[in-house]
């Protein structure tokens, strides 16, 4: 268990999203950056994750910026997205009915 993430997992588009969920949950509700709009909050964040990935393992080419910055877009509505569906199932009424009736066991 000594690696939860590495560069290769970050490289993944589910190792991205998920550092970037987790990043995100962490800092946005740090004073400067609660001004920031979640969504540029969440863009930021993955961008930098795409970059200091490629820098650490030895990728970065200017010519590849466009990609990167795609890769970020990605990233971004896929860590919203799926964000939004969990937040959403924990919220929804079939949710608080099970957990209703576990209460009732």
């Amino acid at each position: 268990m000594e690696d939860q993430f590495t560069y290769v997992s970050l490289g993944t588009l589910s190792g991205a999203v998920t550092a970037t969920v987790l990043v995100v949950e962490f800092i946005k509700e740090i004073k400067c950056l609660k001004a920031l709009p979640t969504r540029w909050l969440v863009f930021i964040v993955a961008e930098i994750i795409v970059i200091f990935t490629s820098i650490a393992k030895g990728e970065l080419i200017v010519v590849n910026l466009p990609l990167y910055f795609l890769n970020g877009l990605l990233i971004t509505t896929s860590a919203m997205g799926s964000w939004q569906i969990i937040s959403d199932s924990l919220r929804s009424p079939k949710i608080k009915g099970v957990k209703e009736k576990a209460k009732g066991l």
